[in-house]
């Protein structure tokens, strides 16, 4: 028996309040009971606790107990979820399938294959003006277990990128990002350097979700920095689980991922994230995607002729 208020507590003068179900309720009904100077005793009784109280004290232990209850009904408050804009959808599955297809068509990598003689990433290539290989090299992949691991990766964060910026300005950011991070990387090497995979992409949805994270939180109730970092700090460590193998291209990841925050970054700093929303502007988007993958295609081959 938890005991309050003075050590002997007749049971003949007493009055019985609950049963309580729950140690933390009986807990928080007893420290009331304290602050009003209110003699009482805690006892274990099935299917929980009762308190008992002395009868002339009955009917102010309840009035307190009953106004307890009341101010802290709806305490704490819920914490308001993200709101975002858009509704899930197929789209990001089916712009990775895309992907799968055209790994179906180009094979895995080759040296005699002419589609990664003319999508691949050379450092060297890009910087003497051929920049569409920066945007052609995200869709060409080494092996099926490559193709596989960046499906999967990508259908996970450009679903999320979407529900943020729409079917058609997610994929489009998607790509862009993915491509700004091919271009960083050339600039990084200079020279002997190639570079192939979606996960340059993948890694770009990852910054623009933690960027845009900001215009998010805006919206609703305010998040400690703790949790608005979160998506970074899962980016990195996405990015170091990786990087683990000696045939990933950590640098292409990280300014992947750096390209991503900056997008983001100037989709929050412009207000561009509360605009674009309409179906028009989404399918605008989703033209200017296709046409940015398709047309580097085209440059590709045409140069290759």
């Amino acid at each position: 028996m938890l005991l309050n208020g003075p050590p002997v507590l007749s049971e003949e003068a007493t009055a019985t309040i609950g049963p309580v179900s729950t140690t933390r309720e009986v807990r928080e009904w007893s420290l009331v009971l304290s602050s009003m100077e209110i003699a009482h005793a805690v006892r274990e009784r099935y299917p929980g606790y009762v308190i008992l109280v002395a009868g002339r004290d009955e009917a102010r232990a309840r009035e307190g107990i009953r106004l307890y209850e009341a101010e802290n009904r709806n305490w704490p408050p819920p914490r308001v979820r993200e709101r975002l804009p858009h509704a899930r959808s197929l789209a990001a599955p089916l712009v990775m399938a895309m992907f799968v297809l055209f790994y179906a068509v180009t094979g895995p990598a080759s040296d005699t294959s002419h589609w990664f003689a003319q999508g691949t990433a050379v450092s060297e290539l890009i910087l003497r003006g051929q920049v569409w290989r920066a945007v052609t090299a995200l869709t060409l992949h080494a092996d099926t277990v490559h193709i596989v691991g960046n499906a999967l990766s990508g259908t996970i964060f450009l679903s999320a990128l979407n529900r943020r910026l729409g079917d058609g300005r997610g994929p489009f950011v998607f790509v862009l990002g993915g491509s700004l991070g091919n271009l960083m990387n050339a600039l990084w090497y200079h020279a002997g350097h190639m570079s192939i995979g979606a996960s340059t992409a993948v890694f770009a949805a990852v910054g623009t979700l933690a960027a845009t994270q900001v215009s998010i939180d805006r919206s609703a109730t305010p998040r400690p920095w703790l949790q608005r970092m979160a998506p970074v700090v899962g980016g990195v460590a996405l990015l170091g689980m990786l990087g683990a193998s000696p045939h990933t291209d950590l640098l292409a990841h990280l300014f992947g991922l750096v390209a991503g925050l900056f997008l983001g970054a100037v989709l929050h700093f412009t207000g561009a994230m509360s605009r674009g929303r309409s179906l028009a502007a989404q399918a605008a988007f989703a033209v200017s995607t296709a046409l940015l993958v398709a047309g580097s295609w085209w440059l590709a081959l045409v140069r290759a002729a």
